[in-house]
């Protein structure tokens, strides 16, 4: 392992190339400067420095090369340290949760929770529902928000919501006979809630266009090109909910769920699934 303090002595030595001078800027004598250097050279087994009588002190290809290692070293440990000695936060638990959610049931949520847990951090994972599953079972999280993924015993609650037709103000269903949808790549349920309901409705859509990412999804619809399927909490400005009033029918329901790792039964994590649910219930009437 490389000693911290040998790596200070040779970025030192590097930037002055010259053991006396670099004696002088550590506060320490040129017999420590060069032990330091030898010791690295030992541990490498590579020459650092040419030395040559008569000519100008010089690092060696292998020396330019540790240089740049040195200097990064010390900065990320220097960056860990003011990290740890600047936290507030003792505690922490990981939430996993998709994307979607994130950007539109978390906000409030965190909010409410910091004011009551205000020395405990929240680390949040995004990923889709079925991978958050995996995640929580192997212990890389420890809680988890997200459709319901089946009655589990690490379930703590499973609200039920409306799902509902998301899209931008500027778009107007009832420019359409023939309404663009959008959906994930991979959103093979929301695309069978969306057809079903327009098949019933006697209305027609098709899919305009596909995103593997929500992100992408999110910027289809922003963009006004189409409309999407979302569980109503998820739809927050700019977006709005289209309905009935809209020629659009009414569509099914889903739920979304709280699970929590069997090893992470601590007050927090319950009074994060309360806030969650209750802002689940708000956004879904």
């Amino acid at each position: 392992m490389l000693d911290l303090n040998c790596l200070e002595s040779f970025i030192v030595a590097a930037e002055t190339l010259n053991f006396t001078d670099a004696a002088e800027r550590r506060n320490t004598v040129q017999s420590a400067i060069s032990n330091h250097v030898r010791k690295l050279e030992d541990e490498t087994g590579r020459t650092l420095f040419e030395r040559g009588r008569g000519q100008s002190m010089r690092l060696t290809p292998e020396g330019h090369a540790l240089l740049a290692y040195a200097r990064r070293i010390l900065s990320l440990t220097d960056e860990a340290l003011t990290t740890v000695k600047n936290s507030r936060f003792s505690r922490a638990i990981r939430l996993g949760t998709t994307v979607t959610l994130a950007q539109s049931v978390l906000p409030p949520v965190l909010s409410a929770f910091s004011e009551q847990e205000q020395d405990f951090q929240i680390h949040i994972h995004c990923g889709r529902s079925n991978a958050l599953l995996d995640q929580l079972d192997a212990g890389e999280i420890d809680v988890a928000f997200m459709l319901d993924q089946g009655k589990r015993t690490e379930r703590v609650f499973a609200e039920s919501t409306p799902l509902v037709w998301a899209g931008c103000a500027t778009f107007n269903p009832q420019d359409w006979t023939d309404i663009p949808l959008v959906f994930l790549t991979d959103g093979r349920d929301l695309r069978r809630h969306a057809f079903d309901a327009l098949d019933r409705a006697r209305r027609t859509g098709h899919i305009a266009h596909q995103s593997p990412h929500p992100v992408g999804l999110r910027a289809f619809v922003l963009a006004g090109l189409a409309l999407t399927v979302m569980v109503k909490p998820a739809v927050t400005p700019p977006l709005k909910v289209f309905g009935p009033d809209d020629g659009l029918p009414p569509l099914a329901t889903s739920v979304l769920s709280f699970y929590r790792h069997s090893r992470h039964n601590t007050r927090e994590a319950d009074v994060l699934a309360e806030i969650l649910n209750q802002e689940v219930r708000k956004q879904s009437s």
